[in-house]
């Protein structure tokens, strides 16, 4: 068989791992950092066929899309306090009297989480063959999965960061819960 590959294909190649941000391009961007196995993007849908009496199968024209979800995984080494608390929507870092952080969830903040929970974006950069970039964002992510920590001898501890894209409720304004992009002459040195 034989493979004819055009110079488009080859320089549309990913290669090696991506940087990835929470709240890229705002005030608090937070460079998630260092990663281990990179990170993995993934849509997914739920489409309905609509039937009717005589149909013989799925007809064109009559699927929909009834759900669709983003989500963006990567592990981090990062063990700091904002990395648990991440794990931990609604919860708070304060300090004590010697400085040291602790994750805090007050008795009565268990329930809805409040707007503030939520990271705005978290925005994957991966860089391809032909130098141009492809930028993943999924907005309005909260990671839902809980805290799974372990400190293992002639290991780095691994934190899986799971991050769920939301839907806004408002009916004024209809954003989509992730965008990929093709960026052209991203300088890392900015990223």
């Amino acid at each position: 068989m034989n493979t004819n590959l055009t110079k488009e294909m080859v320089e549309n190649i990913q290669i090696d791992h991506g940087i990835i941000y929470e709240n890229y391009g705002e005030e608090n961007q937070r460079l998630i950092g260092p990663t281990r196995g990179g990170g993995n993007f993934k849509v997914e849908r739920t489409y309905r066929n609509i039937e009717y009496d005589g149909t013989k199968g799925k007809t064109k024209g009559l699927t929909t899309v009834d759900d669709e979800n983003a989500s963006l995984t990567v592990k981090t080494l990062n063990a700091s306090m904002d990395t648990f608390a991440r794990k931990l929507p609604g919860a708070k870092i304060t300090r004590n009297t010697t400085t040291q952080k602790i994750i805090k969830i007050e008795a009565g903040e268990l329930g809805l989480l409040k707007d503030e929970d939520y990271i705005k974006n978290v925005t994957l950069f991966g860089q391809k063959v032909g130098g141009n970039f492809v930028k993943i964002t999924i907005r309005n992510a909260l990671d839902e999965n809980g805290l799974d920590f372990s400190a293992v001898q002639k290991a780095e501890g691994e934190i899986e960061l799971a991050y769920n894209a939301h839907h806004e409720y408002s009916d004024n304004k209809i954003e989509p819960i992730y965008s990929i992009e093709d960026i052209e002459n991203l300088d890392l040195e900015e990223v």
